[in-house]
């Protein structure tokens, strides 16, 4: 099974080719020459843009290990400027920082490799192609990772947890598995050879989009992130068998666990083969892009019988847009299925909307 990037539209970025200009006079091809050049170094300048963006976050990837083990260094240092009294109040802490250094230790296996995938000339995606070249570009530049970049590689790890567990199987049911049951409802009695066609926007590590191809749609996955581009392509196409990987997902939080032992403990991914849901060839496919620009498209107009969302709405800057877009791409008596906390919408409407009171 192969997760791909769709056709030219579905990039992350535009159609390079201007469009043709019916002159015959000299000023006219001058116009559409120099149209022509600024189209090209707009595309030129885009490129540029989305391979810094991949190499960041792929060096903030490979980074994760030594700024892990930072921390865990930190919480050594506290630990050593207490008194005797106080250390001898905490005789389980040497013995977690032990583990903790064990627990990064297999999180660090597991984005090795992942990234090992990635390199320019094997069979992989080609968007995510120059995921470790793009990273020694960055590296030359930069010699920090900033720390919203290793937070959002953490949460990686909780998504792994939620998407690709059997930890996460109670949540799945209760989003997922309520989509699947819409979807099935409003879809019911189409011809499996003709199957109908779902879009799932935000698609993230892609459990969504199998769960609905394994009830025998046909199913396109859309994502811009690319930590979840890179991860989900990885799991899709690199599992050899369930439970390949144990990863630690809340090693880093130390707040709302009960216990040590809760934090520390590790989760085996994936819970299933990702092929095993996957009921024949043709029925997935991923699109890397901005949901915005890719869908808004004529071409896109009345393409899919249904858009089923979860935990996506709540990204949009304007979620009047994403509700334009679902209409546009939706046929007629077509259906759309969400389970969304819209709760993060509003709470950043200010960082967005900054004169809304």
């Amino acid at each position: 099974m192969h997760q791909h990037a769709c056709g030219s539209s579905c990039g992350h970025s535009h159609d390079p080719r201007p469009h043709s200009h019916h002159s015959t006079g000299r000023t006219g091809h001058k116009k559409s020459s120099k149209a022509a050049g600024k189209a090209q170094k707009d595309q030129e300048r885009m490129e540029l843009e989305e391979r810094q963006a991949l190499g960041k976050i792929v060096f903030a990837m490979q980074q994760y290990r030594s700024e892990a083990e930072w921390e865990v260094s930190r919480w050594e240092r506290n630990h050593s400027q207490l008194s005797d009294e106080h250390r001898a109040l905490l005789p389980h802490q040497p013995a977690k920082f032990a583990a903790a250094r064990n627990c990064i230790h297999n999180n660090h296996l597991f984005i090795k490799s992942l990234l090992d995938m990635y390199h320019e000339g094997e069979a992989v995606p080609e968007h995510l192609s120059a995921a470790n070249s793009a990273a020694q570009e960055h590296a030359r530049r930069h010699k920090h990772v900033h720390p919203g970049d290793m937070e959002k590689v953490r949460y990686v790890f909780k998504n792994l947890m939620r998407d690709w567990s059997q930890d996460g199987a109670p949540e799945r049911t209760q989003s997922y598995g309520r989509i699947c049951q819409e979807a099935q409802k409003q879809l019911a009695g189409r011809n499996p050879d003709d199957p109908a066609k779902i879009l799932v926007p935000g698609a993230g590590l892609g459990r969504l989009c199998l769960e609905l191809t394994n009830q025998g749609f046909e199913v396109q996955g859309n994502e811009f992130s690319y930590y979840m581009l890179l991860t989900s392509s990885f799991i899709l196409n690199n599992t050899e068998r369930a439970e390949q990987w144990t990863v630690f997902p809340w090693m880093h939080s130390n707040c709302n666990q009960k216990s040590i032992a809760d934090q520390l403990r590790g989760v085996a991914i994936p819970d299933v083969h990702p092929a095993a849901l996957v009921q024949r060839p043709g029925l997935l496919s991923m699109c890397a892009g901005d949901f915005v620009e890719v869908y808004s498209s004529q071409e896109q107009a009345a393409s899919f019988d249904c858009v089923a969302t979860c935990f996506f709405l709540d990204t949009a800057h304007n979620i009047l847009q994403y509700m334009q877009i679902i209409r546009h791409i939706l046929k007629v008596r077509s259906s759309f299925a969400s389970g969304a906390n819209l709760s993060q919408l509003f709470r950043r409407a200010r960082q967005h909307l900054p004169h809304v009171s």
